[in-house]
């Protein structure tokens, strides 16, 4: 007999894997009662005591369960008639897998990947299926659906990443013999289909500052056209990392969002996403002025607002008149508002970061400096992005191969 612990609906629940009487595997689920915080160690205490009290009861082959405690409960059943010898349905098998791992995920991973679990238990709980159920067909019907639903292949991707690592868990507590993404055929995983953003050209950035004048994220857009910064680096900027002296500005600092259990919460940290976002950047003229002024708009707030001014944000640049820190999700809003209302093109927040990199490609400006500028963890990753032409920039190559080859010609008459 071997035991396990799962974290389950807030508790400490003991999962007890042994061979019945009929010589199959099965399980026996426990619900401690225990809190999950500060009780590991009671409920191990509580796991081992079970090993001892269920071991010769449910592995006893000489004698029925019944014989010497209440009967225990039959395999579960489901409405197609399957038998669970778990008794584990795959959705619930979903929550479990995460739960396990969320000591180890940033809360913000672990709020992104609990919203894309949700999304797949619901399919499996609506079908009521087992994780012994799961198999190369379930998935492939379940990819099927998704797309009759429209859900683009980076997104199953992301849900293939989930079931594949939750079935491989399975394989080792051998709920199940095989993984079925072992044997599934190619053609119908998903692909991962390259992203191609979109981008402002210098006449819809000249509306776009047009349009922004007086607008409580203008500096915040400028920021982001001139250094193509992340949305949450920029909400994360302080008036620290800014040397008016030194002419620099670092990046080291970032606010987002996650939504855990349905709640939308701040997350403020200086882990950024990788080693090569921790950068310092030149404090651009334009960008300088425009910080200086906003510095003396946020003293002249506090003074005229005094006990109203928030000062939880005095550190931070980006927030409204009374001080609160803008959050990530109004940034969105705000902006898709200010393009509609003015009849310009909608884009994303983070298409002026890729804007921002575009205008540089167009300069000249090599893809390794504009890896540096963004704070691309590799060289590879600017290249995939930006290496993309338009129809200007073929024309210039198809210019250049048409002269070549007349050059050739001429050679040759």
């Amino acid at each position: 007999m071997t035991a396990r612990l799962y974290e389950k609906r807030g508790t400490w629940h003991i999962v007890l894997i042994y061979t019945n009487q009929q010589g199959k595997r099965a399980q026996k689920w426990i619900n401690t009662g225990l809190a999950i915080k500060g009780n590991s160690r009671r409920a191990k205490q509580m796991m081992a005591r079970a090993i001892t009290e269920w071991g010769p009861v449910l592995e006893d082959t000489g004698r029925s369960a019944s014989e010497t405690t209440p009967s225990l409960p039959l395999p579960r059943r489901n409405k197609v008639g399957f038998d669970s010898p778990s008794g584990i349905l795959f959705a619930d098998y979903l929550t479990t897998w995460l739960e396990d791992r969320k000591n180890k995920l940033a809360i913000t991973t672990y709020g992104g990947y609990q919203q894309e679990i949700d999304r797949i238990a619901r399919y499996f709980r609506q079908h009521n299926l087992y994780i012994e159920q799961i198999d190369e067909m379930v998935i492939t019907n379940f990819y099927r659906y998704n797309r009759r639903q429209g859900l683009s292949e980076n997104t199953l991707l992301h849900y293939q990443t989930i079931m594949n690592q939750t079935l491989r868990k399975a394989v080792k507590e051998k709920l199940i013999p095989l993984n079925p993404y072992a044997v599934i055929d190619k053609d119908v995983k998903p692909s991962h289909t390259r992203f191609v953003p979109e981008t402002y050209d210098v006449a819809d950035l000249e509306r776009l500052f047009t349009a922004m004048q007086g607008d409580p994220l203008a500096l915040f857009i400028l920021m982001d056209v001139t250094y193509g910064l992340r949305r949450s680096e920029l909400l994360g900027l302080k008036w620290s990392a800014i040397d008016f002296d030194s002419k620099n500005i670092h990046i080291g600092f970032k606010v987002t969002e996650a939504v855990v259990n349905g709640k939308t919460q701040c997350v403020m940290n200086s882990v950024m996403k990788n080693k090569s976002s921790n950068r310092t950047l030149p404090l651009v003229p334009i960008i300088e002025k425009e910080l200086l002024q906003r510095r003396e708009e946020q003293m002249q707030n506090q003074k005229l607002y005094r006990k109203s001014y928030d000062t939880n944000y005095l550190a931070f640049v980006f927030v409204n008149d009374m001080g609160t820190l803008f959050k990530p999700d109004y940034i969105t809003r705000h902006f898709k508002e200010l393009l509609q209302r003015n009849n310009l093109k909608v884009i994303r927040v983070h298409d002026l970061r890729h804007t921002c990199a575009t205008m540089l490609c167009r300069q000249k400006i090599s893809l390794r400096d504009i890896q540096l500028w963004l704070g691309h963890s590799t060289y590879q990753t600017t290249a995939d992005i930006y290496t993309h032409l338009d129809y200007r920039d073929k024309m210039n190559t198809a210019n250049a191969a048409a002269d070549m080859v007349l050059n050739i010609m001429h050679k040759n008459t």
